[in-house]
């Protein structure tokens, strides 16, 4: 391959984000516990693989997990051991099910990725932060700040891995490859990507696309175009934020015009280039749901999800969103976790909802052209 970019299968995916300790317990268990949406609820991924024809059926044809590497949290966003799968999850063993019967169904599989910083109960920062002799110690940033080093935006728990120095630099793109070869993962959601900063990327990259090179890896960038069109070239592309933010400001909150949404998405779509894909969304983990922001007006969420199927970048749907799901509005204000409220199974389901997004994927897989090859990968 002369050229890298994002592989053929990217282009014509359409992803289904799910937060795996909020989708399914598996194994005949019950949910531990749904009312503190900060603690553990039970999900697994035994409970995925149960429910992958659930996915199949619905249209999708990749998966984006949330973080699955060892944590203390219920997020999963600061490990403690990035070559291990938490056992609360269902371990190595589960993640290798998992992408054995996703890869049987046609269906990719994302992991969640924090190369930015790890948690504070990793043994390798906390050798670091007992002894400023250990090989490790350079691998963080020490300071006389109050926390005493660098984190991210912060938080005590989640301290910044410094990317400039090569040691650490090998070791997180090290542990990049090393799912894509031992547990065959087709690529990564990279979160907060603005952290290392493009630098960084080109050599991850490069790196994931020699181990594998029709894998994906796109970045979260929550930044201005411009700064987010300086990782093209260095990533197969970024989170769609901009795309994200006009379709709740149309169908959401009311306070765009469609004329205004189609204006700004004719400037915003040409602003990027056309070798650098953007999944677009709805909702997430980090933010109010949709569903939420607009009162619960599904028609509004029908005709959100009608624009984003016929956008260019591969949409992704947020487990739960094509079913109705919402969060509590006792909730609002309170934290980026009330959109993480466990899925809905049986009754609870709006069915036509899931039957019009069963649909609107149907069309959408329709009119995407077939490659060139069975082979084609960039």
């Amino acid at each position: 391959m002369d050229h890298l970019g994002p592989p053929v299968w990217a282009r014509e995916a359409v992803i289904y984000q799910v937060f795996v300790d909020r989708f399914y317990p598996g194994r005949g268990r019950d949910w531990l516990q749904t009312a503190d949406l900060l603690g553990f609820c039970g999900g697994t991924l035994w409970g995925l693989v149960e429910k992958l024809d659930y996915v199949t059926d619905l249209g999708a044809t990749c998966l984006w997990l949330s973080p699955i590497f060892s944590s203390p949290t219920h997020h999963g966003y600061d490990a403690t051991d990035l070559y291990h799968v938490e056992p609360r999850l269902g371990g190595d063993e589960a993640l290798r099910a998992l992408v054995r019967e996703a890869h049987a169904r046609g269906l990719r599989v994302l992991l969640d990725l924090v190369c930015n910083h790890i948690s504070h109960e990793h043994p390798i920062f906390e050798k670091a932060r007992a002894n400023p002799a250990s090989p490790h110690r350079e691998w963080f940033t020490f300071d006389d700040s109050e926390i005493g080093y660098r984190t991210f935006f912060g938080v005590p728990s989640m301290p910044q891995i410094n990317l400039a120095h090569p040691g650490a630099r090998d070791w997180i793109i090290d542990v990049a490859r090393f799912w894509l070869r031992e547990f065959d993962v087709d690529g990564y959601r990279l979160d907060y990507a603005n952290g290392p900063g493009p630098d960084f990327w080109t050599d991850f990259w490069t790196a994931c696309k020699a181990v594998k090179p029709d894998c994906y890896c796109f970045g979260e960038v929550i930044d201005a175009p411009d700064v987010q069109r300086h990782y093209a070239g260095r990533l197969d592309g970024c989170l769609d934020f901009y795309a994200a933010d006009a379709l709740r400001r149309t169908f959401a909150r009311g306070t765009w015009t469609e004329a205004d949404l189609a204006r700004f998405l004719a400037r915003h779509q040409v602003f990027f280039p056309a070798n650098f894909l953007m999944p677009t969304f709805l909702d997430n983990h980090d933010m109010d749901r949709f569903l939420f922001m607009a009162r619960g007006d599904k028609d509004a969420l029908r005709q959100a999800a009608a624009v984003q199927m016929q956008l260019p970048g591969p949409p992704i749907i947020y487990y739960g969103t094509e079913v109705g799901l919402s969060q509590d509005a006792s909730t609002a204000g309170y934290g980026l976790h009330v959109s993480r409220t466990p899925m809905i199974w049986g009754a609870a389901q709006d069915r036509e909802l899931l039957a019009y997004y069963r649909d609107l994927i149907r069309q959408r897989r329709n009119r995407q052209p077939a490659p060139d090859h069975e082979d084609a990968r960039c």
